[in-house]
């Protein structure tokens, strides 16, 4: 591999009437590797299902895990299209220690198509660019993780946003949309988050230990306003009405765009130029005997459920060893909680995994 070196959804109306500037795109002029070909013109249509599944995984580490996205709905009340994808990759080559689970969780008029290709690329990556030729085979994939300050990691972030841009398919329009994109990769006793955006993970391992496997990437947080305001961009709140409305956004300095409130994600191009990266922050945990479950949701989760809510919701379930109905009750909760708070609902996407 070349080590090359290298919002959220957008709630209020007004700002996707200001996102409507045409850019010009750069066609590439050369054409995609052949090992992209699986992102073929069905990218356009696919659409995620609204389902549950449960499954276990005997001998390893993982017991069971379950995961349910339904879609969300648009201010009239009716459900839109769900701009939510994920993947599973259990037993990778055959290793019941070898896993990977993510979410991602698009933005934008084509965040929908954005977080499909990023989630396909993932599990094109995985699944190619490993050998198992090796009696040390888990130990090997350890330390290729991990080289370099997790290097490798990053670049297949990185990559994703670059097939992304490359991709040469007018249908898919990545100016003012993009995708978060947290994965978490258990292998052995190890598990690795790496998180663009502000979709979430945590561990939990007791009542009193819940442990963030990811950080929401905020341009307000001092590390991310210094990157975006060295690239020029400007950082504030909406102003309506004479007052500074919700959440803080990134501006191109004088102007009314891109307005996204989160300063890392994949895509995005006219935000990357204002220092919104896609390279993940990653965080480091290992599995031990309190281990009880991990939880990867999206923001229609973690919008108005604590990381506390989202343990007492699940706690019961794991009481009982039902993955699946932690799911059904998370994703319950939520829109509930939405349907109090807001006039839409957001997609809901949610990952649980029993210990």
């Amino acid at each position: 591999i070349n080590k090359e070196k290298k919002s959220i959804k957008v709630k209020n109306a007004n700002i996707k009437k200001l996102s409507k500037v045409k850019i010009k795109k750069n066609k590439s002029e050369n054409k995609l590797i052949s090992e992209n070909s699986f992102l073929n013109k069905q990218l356009k249509t696919q659409q995620i299902p609204d389902y549950i599944k449960v499954n276990s995984i005997k001998g390893g580490r993982i017991k069971s895990f379950s995961y349910f996205s339904h879609p969300g709905n648009n201010i009239d009340g009716f459900q839109k299209t769900n701009q939510d994808s994920y993947l599973i990759l259990p037993n990778l080559k055959n290793f019941k220690d070898f896993n990977v689970f993510g979410i991602m969780d698009g933005h934008g008029t084509d965040g929908h198509f954005i977080a499909n290709f990023v989630s396909k690329y993932f599990v094109k990556f995985f699944k190619k660019n490993f050998n198992q030729e090796r009696n040390d085979y888990l130990d090997y994939i350890n330390y290729l993780l991990q080289e370099n300050n997790f290097f490798l990691i990053k670049y297949i972030f990185v990559k994703a946003e670059k097939e992304l841009k490359n991709f040469d398919n007018k249908n898919i329009d990545s100016n003012f949309s993009g995708t978060t994109c947290v994965i978490v990769i258990q292998i052995g006793n190890r598990i690795i988050c790496a998180n663009v955006g502000d979709s979430r993970a945590i561990m939990v391992k007791s009542y009193d230990r819940i442990i963030s496997l990811s950080h929401e990437h905020k341009p307000e947080l001092l590390e991310e306003s210094e990157r975006i305001l060295k690239t020029g961009g400007e950082i504030c709140q909406m102003e309506e009405f004479g007052k500074r409305i919700g959440p803080y956004r990134i501006w191109k300095k004088g102007e009314k765009y891109p307005g996204i409130d989160i300063s890392r994600s994949i895509g995005d191009t006219i935000a990357s130029k204002l220092g919104v990266i896609s390279t993940p922050e990653i965080i480091e945990k290992y599995i031990d005997n309190e281990t009880k479950f991990i939880v990867i949701m999206s923001k229609g989760v973690s919008e108005f459920l604590s990381n506390k809510n989202i343990m007492d919701i699940v706690m019961t379930f794991y009481e009982k060893k039902d993955a699946k109905g932690a799911c059904q009750s998370i994703v319950h909760y939520a829109k509930q909680v939405w349907s109090e708070e807001e006039t839409i609902i957001d997609d809901i996407t949610v990952i649980v995994i029993f210990f």
